[in-house]
């Protein structure tokens, strides 16, 4: 039996072009057909279908290489706006103001240039609204600037029989009695200091375009006797606040403006 003769592996089929255009002709034909033959398939019958559900399975590989790198690049860029965002709402347009009603007597609590005080006793109080959070909070604060404002007093000594007291009311009973009662002591002056506010205020405007402010405000009264004669030696009530558009201050920065309304009254600027 003869054999039967082999095709040559590079032979072209029928009908085909060796020219290389003829060649991409055939090509493009042989791919026609491909794309033809599997219209069954669900992902490849419709051209629309195809793209929705391809882009989705490239999307999640993409996202599931770069999604960790982007979040956390984010996350750092978000962290450092948030931090300027709140910076900037704390230390923002901020100005301060300082008002002083005199009553009586000096301007200062050391008026007088060359005049002591002698011994100081100094009596703090509260007077809080009804409505006041955190009054023992605001208590301690207080306390603690009277204590740094009067330490090193120019006019005078808190050293004992004088020295800082406790919170109590003093302002209540006769003043008298108040003064007999530190004459027997040995003090020579008594300075009576009555906060009445200490604290943090937002102001809102409901308007477009909607509008806040906040500061932080000291607001107290003191009053210097002498404890031999009795007289006034100044009586003022003093209101300080810092503050301004856009400023979110916190609760512990009014004892600040107590401390600095202090040291302005204690001894007056020339």
């Amino acid at each position: 039996m003869q054999a039967k003769p082999q095709k040559p592996c590079n032979e072209l089929p029928k009908g085909a072009n060796l020219t290389p255009g003829g060649l991409r002709i055939l090509a493009s034909k042989s791919i026609t057909q491909s794309q033809k033959t599997t219209h069954d398939n669900p992902i490849n019958s419709d051209g629309k279908k195809r793209r929705s559900f391809v882009a989705p399975l490239f999307a999640a590989g993409y996202e599931r290489r770069y999604a960790s790198q982007f979040t956390r690049g984010n996350m750092k860029r978000n962290g450092i706006l948030f931090s300027f965002f709140v910076g900037l709402m704390i230390s923002g347009c901020a100005s301060t103001t300082m008002q002083t009603y005199h009553a009586g007597g000096d301007k200062a609590v050391c008026g007088k240039r060359g005049v002591s005080l002698g011994h100081v006793a100094i009596l703090p109080e509260m007077a809080w609204r009804n409505d006041q959070k955190e009054p023992e909070k605001r208590e301690q604060m207080a306390l603690e600037e009277i204590e740094r404002a009067f330490r090193e007093i120019p006019c005078g000594s808190i050293a004992a029989p004088g020295g800082i007291r406790q919170v109590s009311d003093w302002s209540g009973g006769p003043e008298s009695e108040l003064l007999s009662k530190f004459s027997e002591e040995g003090v020579d002056t008594v300075i009576l200091v009555r906060i009445e506010e200490l604290t943090p205020r937002i102001f809102v405007t409901y308007s477009l375009p909607f509008l806040w402010a906040g500061s932080s405000e000291a607001d107290f009264r003191i009053r210097t006797l002498s404890v031999q004669s009795g007289s006034v030696l100044a009586d003022m009530r003093v209101k300080r606040s810092t503050g301004g558009p856009f400023n979110l201050r916190p609760a512990e920065w009014a004892g600040t403006e107590l401390n600095a309304a202090l040291r302005a009254i204690i001894e007056e600027k020339k």
